[in-house]
C-alpha cells in the first residue's frame, strides 16, 4: 500500500513538473517575441500628430488660438487628436456650447488637416472624466443616459465635417485611472455600437494603457485601438521610474497578440511633457526636467521612430509651446519642430 501510494505520488510531482516545465517554456516564448530583437527604423514615414486640449492650453495660461496656429502653421502638425469635453460643451442640461470646437475642426480643415474626434465621460488630461455636475446627480443610470444625449448631439454636428477622419469613444475607459467611475466594459461597448450606427461612414477608435494592460479586453470592440507610451513617470510614491527596460518593438510585438481581434494599432499618446503630481506652471522647471527635458525629447523621438508603428499622437504641444512663449525656452519647439517636417505628409 505504502509502495502504491509513493508511486502515486511521485506520477504526479512528474506531472506538475511538466506542467510547470511546459509554462516557463512558453513563458520564455512569449518573452522572447517581446523582448529579443534588434530596433530598425520604421520603413516610411510615421504619420505624426499631436493631442490638442484648449482647456490644458488654458491651464498653462497660453492664448490656445495662438497655440492651434503654431502648431499647424509653424510645426506643420496635421493630424490632430481633440477632446470633447462633456462638462465644456454641455454645462448645462438644456445648454450645448460647441464654439471651440467649431473653431479648432474649421481652422484645421482650412489646412487640410484631419481630427481624431474623442467624444464620452473619460477623455485626456486630468481628472480624466469630465462628466457635468448636473449628470452626476441624475445617479449611475440617468448620467449614462445622458451622456449618449451629449454623444449623439456631437456625432450628428460633425460626422460630414471635412475635417474628421474618426471618432475616439472614451480613452483608457478600462484603465483604473483618474477621478472616474469604476471601469464598465458592457457599457464601453454600448457607447462604441451606438455611434457607429449614428456614424458609419468614420471608423471607432477607443485607447488603452501601453504598459499596464493587456489589450484583449479592449481590442475586439473598436475598428482601431490606440494605446498609450511613457517612458519616465511618477508613482504614486513620488519616486521617478523609467521603463527604459522596454524596446521600441515591443509594442508591435504585443500588437500581433491581439491582431485577430482588431485590425490596426496605433499610438494615440506618446509622452513628451513632464510628468508631475501638480500644475506644471507651479512645478520649477528643474524638476520637471527629472521626467522630461530636452535630452529625453530626442530620445523619445528616436524610439518613436524605431517602434514599427506608422501613426502616433504626441502628447504636450500646448507645454512646448508654453517653454516657448513663457519660458523663454523654444529647445522643445524646435526639436518637434524637426521631427514634423521630416514626417511632413
Amino acid at each position: 500500500m505504502a509502495y502504491r501510494l509513493k508511486e502515486f505520488a511521485e506520477l504526479h510531482f512528474m506531472r506538475a513538473l511538466n506542467a510547470l516545465i511546459l509554462l516557463g517554456c512558453l513563458a520564455a516564448i512569449v518573452a522572447a517575441t517581446l523582448w529579443v530583437g534588434v530596433p530598425m527604423q520604421t520603413s516610411g514615414s510615421i504619420r505624426a500628430g499631436v493631442t490638442f486640449s484648449s482647456v490644458y492650453a488654458q491651464e498653462l495660461g497660453i492664448n490656445w488660438r495662438n497655440t492651434l496656429a503654431a502648431s499647424l502653421d509653424d510645426l506643420g502638425v496635421r493630424y490632430f487628436r481633440i477632446p470633447v469635453y462633456w462638462k465644456v460643451v454641455q454645462p448645462e442640461e438644456n445648454r450645448f456650447d460647441w464654439a471651440t470646437i467649431d473653431y479648432q475642426m474649421d481652422e484645421i480643415a482650412m489646412r487640410e488637416g484631419k481630427v481624431l474626434l474623442a467624444i464620452g465621460a473619460k477623455l485626456p488630461r486630468w481628472p480624466e472624466c469630465w462628466i457635468p455636475d448636473w449628470a452626476t446627480y441624475k445617479g449611475p443610470a440617468g448620467e449614462r443616459a445622458a451622456r449618449l444625449a451629449y454623444m449623439e448631439q456631437a456625432v450628428r454636428r460633425y460626422k460630414d465635417h471635412p475635417a474628421l477622419a474618426a471618432w475616439q469613444v472614451e480613452n483608457e475607459a478600462l484603465f483604473p485611472f483618474g477621478l472616474c467611475p469604476k471601469p464598465n466594459r458592457s457599457f464601453l461597448k454600448r457607447e462604441i455600437e451606438f455611434v457607429r450606427s449614428l456614424d458609419i461612414a468614420h471608423p471607432i477608435v477607443t485607447t488603452d494603457s501601453g504598459e499596464l494592460s493587456t489589450w484583449f479586453s479592449v481590442a475586439p470592440l473598436p475598428d482601431k485601438l490606440g494605446f498609450s507610451v511613457y517612458r519616465v513617470v511618477r508613482t504614486y510614491g513620488g519616486f521617478v521610474w523609467h521603463y527604459t527596460f522596454i524596446p521600441p518593438y515591443w509594442y508591435a510585438r504585443r500588437a500581433l497578440y491581439v491582431s485577430p481581434f482588431v485590425s490596426e494599432i496605433f499610438v494615440s499618446e506618446f509622452q513628451m511633457e513632464p510628468w508631475s503630481d501638480d500644475s506644471l506652471t507651479v512645478t520649477p522647471l528643474t524638476e520637471q526636467f527629472r521626467t522630461f527635458d530636452a535630452d529625453q525629447m530626442r530620445k523619445n523621438f528616436d524610439y518613436a521612430e524605431r517602434m514599427r508603428i506608422h501613426e502616433i499622437y504626441f502628447w504636450g504641444v500646448e507645454w512646448w509651446w508654453w517653454m516657448k512663449t513663457t519660458q523663454q525656452d523654444d529647445r522643445f519647439w524646435k526639436t518637434a519642430k524637426t521631427f514634423f517636417e521630416r514626417h511632413a505628409p
